[in-house]
């Protein structure tokens, strides 16, 4: 007989039926044979009333259940329904523990089968799903979800969805199913009884060959297949602007004339061709990536040139890749290869893989991660950590599978034909365009990799954001949590981690050559009394320095006389970590030169050498910061009162490091492109240049303004209750931001965004958000505060029904969020940069130095793009209708306040109390 599942879903009054709730529906499938033989659903009488949050969101309210039996009406057959079946349920511990606290109330002995989570199998067959929730699952697999948040809708789509899931596992090569199986004892739910039925069922038929898919030293792996031929022959660039439109028209059925965006292809091929730099600032609607990536390949096949075209965000570059290359492939009459290319730790080891499956200690989050990269592997062919969505501690094993040069070949060996790194690296050495992000281009930079080419052909999107993603890879940081966690990881002999295995592979091969461990153990733990003891210092410092509760950024030379006993203390950090490394590397030294050393040995040294050039990067972290800093260079700790010491990280950023690289790296490249929708200010590009320190006033510039009409489009409020930010205190300016954010997530539906300048501030409003209750019905994600990174959250708000999204700097720009999705912008307050700020602090400093205001030649500039950025985020297409919200009076009180209005299109202005605002935000988008 095949095994019955019972798939069951429940709508209750609350969370916890020990608190008193109850049960207001309950819905169950049941599956035999991969069918569905019955269902049963019925509305149950709580004994009380239904909350309002609870029927907004289900849409069952007390008049439905009035005449609905109890649950003592329904529980036999209920309990008879469950009998001998094994129970699925979406977050299957909440429907099993309420129904199981509800049958024994009833006089029942429960429910004691297996069970099923579909959460965590979706994880494990779904590895690359944005997201787990039971709409999106539904969406991603077609399945008809009429009423989301209704038990018996959701326990239908959830045995759809389980069945597509259970087909999905049959497909999946034989030895996948048995490796998968050999994990699944760590797992939650019963998963390890439906893995067995799968290979038992696989076994009963003849193997069938996937002509996709190859095994290699037992992993089935996706084959990449590259067989396409490339017909030579000369295309010329189209200049004429009748000819690219007839090529544009083969991608887009609708596509309007855009004169700017033909413009803008000539400049940039005139560019390539001419070997000289140019900056175009391209606004909204222009077709900006169209408008340098169908020149950027014409040039790169006429002149059989390497076109490198470098974004901002991870988002951009993907859309670039899987949107915007395959269109610019169906408009051209020749074949031409376009790569995306990543850090090296993007990509996955085989070589680790393999071996890091034989290691036996898999907590929870470690064997559903494997299972995860298992399924993974039958379907990537790239290896790029990007596809997949890792749970926190996916992240953390992730770290141990990251590619990067292994200290023993013979482990790399047997995969370099598999290596995914060196396969991306291979397909960019023969590609025509190259598709990366500014973190990655600045660290080639950095590096001896040397995959861009030093002297080539460069596209920089989004290039108001060369200056900061060169500081970042530039500068340096480091906090107490993870220096500890990396330190714990050696232990001591006794604690039988890294040092004693180490000690005792060292021992089985008589290799102890006289050395002392006894030296390691004393330098280890006077590390973690003095480390201990320094975070101690800097949070003493710290907390005499503010007030504030929030995380707050502190210049390093704000410590004053403390900075001179933090020096000593640092000098001796340095020495303890010398001799740590040492003792260390002179045991890797002998082991090197050792014979017999089996893979498991290998892999894990390979793990102890990677960790001894981590503690060296530290020590260098330490001396630079307090022993030796650079005079060019800023340094800070972020300091949280909650968290004193062990809540601390100190950083580093050069003052000037768009400067540094331009003149290293950019003034030798033949030609450079710099495109952005945010280049000038006042119709002046003289902030950006001074950002990068770009000297050569005769670089060709160019404008395309906005191609929408925004007076149509949209609309700006200025609300007329905010108090003034410059005199509230933060908890009143906050608490009336909140009451401004409910009555306009109202007016829109949900599909809100609001943008703050700074955490502490989003926190704060979003917890008023939340106690004020008046948006109990929406989904409520904030950036920081609810988890998730930038990517989900903004996922996740373009899918769920009345979503309100609280966003920092991240979401001011490089987010495209066209249509219905976005309708209200919030704006909490103009976005200028905190003047104690440690790198704008010292911005200032380097201006102010050479004879200029910086307020107006750097801190204004900056607040006006960024505000122009903001506004960027409402209107993506020609069809889109949206209305930015200000909370910030300085618009209209300040003298600046005008160049704000300036700086963005031609829309209409309005001023709005609090009581009116809902209304007026739904009558101009309705």
């Amino acid at each position: 007989m095949s095994q019955r599942y019972v798939v069951i879903d429940l709508e209750t009054t609350g969370n916890s039926p020990k608190k008193g709730d109850r049960i207001i529906q309950f819905a169950g499938v049941v599956i035999e044979g991969d069918k569905i033989v019955d269902e049963y659903s019925t509305f149950i009488h709580p004994g009380q009333d239904i909350p309002l949050f609870i029927e907004e969101l289900t849409g069952i309210d007390n008049e439905m259940v009035k005449h609905a039996p109890q649950f003592e009406d329904v529980a036999p057959r209920i309990a008879e329904f469950l009998a001998d079946a094994c129970f699925v349920a979406h977050n299957v511990l909440f429907d099993l523990s309420f129904l199981q606290e509800e049958l024994k109330r009833c006089g029942f002995e429960g429910f004691y089968g297996s069970t099923i989570d579909t959460v965590e199998l979706s994880k494990i067959m779904k590895p690359t799903s944005d997201g787990y929730k039971l709409n999106q699952l539904a969406k991603e697999e077609n399945l008809q979800h009429e009423r989301p948040h209704r038990a018996d809708s959701d326990a239908y789509v959830t045995a759809l969805l389980f069945m597509e899931l259970k087909k999905k596992m049959l497909r999946l090569p034989l030895i996948t199913l048995k490796r998968l199986y050999k994990l699944s004892f760590s797992l939650k739910s019963e998963i390890s009884d439906l893995l067995d039925e799968c290979i038992a069922e696989r076994l009963r038929q003849p193997e069938y060959h996937r002509p996709e898919i190859e095994i290699f030293r037992g992993l089935a792996l996706r084959r990449v297949t590259n067989n396409r031929t490339y017909s030579e022959g000369s295309y010329p660039y189209p200049y004429d602007h009748k000819d690219k439109m007839s090529l544009m028209t083969q991608a887009y059925a609708d596509l309007e004339s855009r004169p700017a965006q033909l413009d803008m292809m000539d400049k940039v091929f005139d560019s390539f061709i001419n070997k000289e730099p140019i900056m175009i600032e391209a606004g909204t609607g222009i077709g900006k990536s169209l408008g340098y990536l169908l020149p950027a390949v014409f040039f790169a096949r006429e002149y059989q040139a390497k076109v490198v075209i470098s974004t901002y965000t991870l988002q951009l570059q993907e859309q670039l890749i899987h949107k915007e290359v395959p269109k610019v492939k169906s408009m051209v009459p020749f074949e031409f290869r376009a790569v995306l290319l990543k850090g090296r730790a993007n990509y996955l080891s085989l070589a680790k893989f393999e071996l890091a499956l034989r290691q036996k200690e898999d907590n929870y989050e470690t064997a559903l991660a494997k299972m995860q990269i298992l399924v993974w592997l039958t379907e990537t062919e790239t290896g790029d950590k990007d596809e997949l969505n890792l749970g926190s501690g996916g992240q953390l094993f992730w770290e141990r599978l990251q590619s990067d040069r292994l200290m023993f070949s013979d482990i790399q060996e047997p995969w370099i034909s598999y290596d995914f790194y060196e396969r991306a690296k291979g397909v960019a050495d023969k590609a025509d365009i190259i598709v990366t992000n500014h973190s990655f281009l600045m660290a080639d930079i950095l590096s001896n990799e040397g995959i861009i080419p030093k002297s080539g052909y460069l596209v920089l999107d989004e290039a108001h954001q060369l200056e900061r993603a060169a500081a970042r890879s530039m500068g340096a940081k480091m906090d107490y949590i993870s220096v500890k966690t990396l330190f714990n990881r050696i232990g001591t002999y006794e604690q039988k981690l890294m040092l004693y295995r180490i000690e005792k592979i060292c021992r089985e091969r008589k290799l102890d050559d006289g050395l002392n461990i006894k030296s390691i153990e004393r330098s280890i733990s006077d590390f973690h009394y003095e480390f201990e003891q320094f975070f101690y210092l800097l949070a003493a410092k710290a907390d005499a320095l503010t007030a504030s509760t929030a995380p707050q950024r502190i210049p390093l030379e704000a410590l004053g006389n403390g900075m001179s006993t933090l020096s000593i203390m640092a000098e001796r950090l340095v020495e303890l970590i010398g001799i740590i490394c040492q003792g260390l590397d002179d045991r890797l030294v002998l082991l090197k030169k050792a014979d017999g050393l089996g893979k498991n040995a290998m892999f894990f040294l390979n793990e102890v050498e990677a960790l001894i050039r981590h503690m060296e990067k530290i020590s260098r972290t330490i001396h630079e910061f307090f022993i030796s800093p650079d005079s060019g260079s800023v340094y800070w700790l972020e300091y949280t009162r909650a968290a004193p010491h062990h809540g601390i990280s100190i950083s580093s950023q050069p003052a000037a490091a768009g400067r540094i690289v331009w003149e290293t790296f950019f003034a030798g490249q033949k030609s450079v492109v710099m495109t952005s929708a945010t280049l000038s200010v006042k119709n002046s590009f003289r902030y950006f240049m001074s950002e990068l320190g770009i000297s050569d006033s005769h670089i060709k510039k160019v404008v395309y303004p906005e191609a929408f009409d925004f007076s149509k489009s949209a609309k700006v409020i200025v609300s007329k209750d905010m108090p003034d930010i410059q005199i509230a205190a933060p908890e009143a300016f906050s608490k009336a931001a909140a009451q401004h954010i409910v009555q306009a997530a109202r007016g829109a539906r949900g599909r809100t965004m609001i943008l703050f300048t700074s955490h502490e501030l989003l926190r704060m409003t979003y917890q008023n958000v939340k106690d004020d209750g008046g948006l109990e019905e929406f989904t409520l994600l904030a950036q920081g505060v609810t988890g998730g990174g930038r990517a989900r959250l903004l996922k996740n708000f373009r899918t769920l029904d009345k979503a309100v999204l609280f966003g920092t700097a991240g979401l001011w720009e490089g987010i495209d969020i066209p249509g219905e999705d976005l309708s209200c912008l919030v704006i909490v307050r103009l976005p200028f940069s905190p003047p104690d700020e440690p790198v704008a602090e010292a911005k200032y400093k380097l201006i102010e130095q050479h004879g200029k205001n910086a307020f107006s030649y750097y801190s204004l500039p900056e607040a006006i793009l960024r505000f122009r950025q903001g506004f960027g985020r409402l209107i993506r297409t020609h069809k889109d209708k949206g209305v930015l919200l200000l909370l910030d009076r300085r618009i209209y009180t300040a003298k600046y306040g005008k160049e704000f209005v300036a700086a963005i299109p031609a829309v209409q202005w309005e001023e709005v109390g609090l009581y009116h605002l809902a209304d007026t935000i739904k009558r101009w988008l309705d």
